[in-house]
């Protein structure tokens, strides 16, 4: 068996507790992800669509992100200006 962190610990326990208010006893959170993996599964496509909708943003873009910003923080703020750049669609996902 191993360790899996989740991130949203929030949104297990409440789904946890609407079954629990429907089904009448308390299902241990493995039970649900195992039931969420079937789902999965099952819905595949659709799986993918909302994955492929999470922007990609890892810690060494965001690092690099962070310094390009740091070497022009003593610009003035031009808001007519557009400057469209990839790392935005990965932050802003547009």
């Amino acid at each position: 068996m191993s360790i899996v962190k989740i991130q949203n610990k929030k949104a297990l326990e409440q789904l946890q507790a609407k079954l629990t208010l429907r089904l009448g006893r308390k299902p241990t959170q493995i039970e649900i992800l195992d039931y969420c993996l079937i789902l999965a599964n099952d819905n595949f496509e659709k799986l993918v669509e909302l994955v492929s909708n999470m922007p990609v943003l890892s810690l060494e873009k965001s690092e690099r992100i962070i310094e390009a910003r740091n070497k022009l923080k003593n610009v003035i703020y031009d808001e007519k200006a557009s400057f469209g750049h990839r790392d935005d669609e990965d932050i802003y996902n547009e």
